[in-house]
């Protein structure tokens, strides 16, 4: 069981509160539209499901744990996602097509 008395236990909920408060800025919606884009690349080239994990699971380490949370932050330390587009590829490497768009 926690240590934290009720106050310190509302503190921490406060400041969690506010951290992740919108919105998003926009390199932070960068960051999860080029997650998003590597994504639909993977599926649509066949990248194997271990390896798709690995690539998220080190940007959002990188951001979480080693920079504060902050995309901001991991950007002006100089870590560099592995979802930033010319990291991967982006569609330039593209074997599958984007599905049509759903009316």
């Amino acid at each position: 069981m926690g240590t934290n008395t009720v106050k310190e236990d509302r503190e921490i909920t406060d400041d969690r509160e506010r951290r992740f408060a919108g919105p998003m800025s926009e390199a932070e919606v960068a960051f999860l539209q080029d997650m998003k884009g590597f994504i639909d690349y993977a599926i649509r080239n066949g990248l194997g499901f271990l390896r798709v994990l690995d690539v998220l699971t080190h940007d959002v380490n990188g951001i979480v744990i080693y920079h504060g949370m902050s995309v901001e932050q991991a950007r002006a330390q100089g870590f560099m996602p592995k979802v930033s587009r010319g990291s991967w590829g982006g569609a330039l490497e593209s074997v599958g097509e984007p599905p049509e768009p759903a009316e």
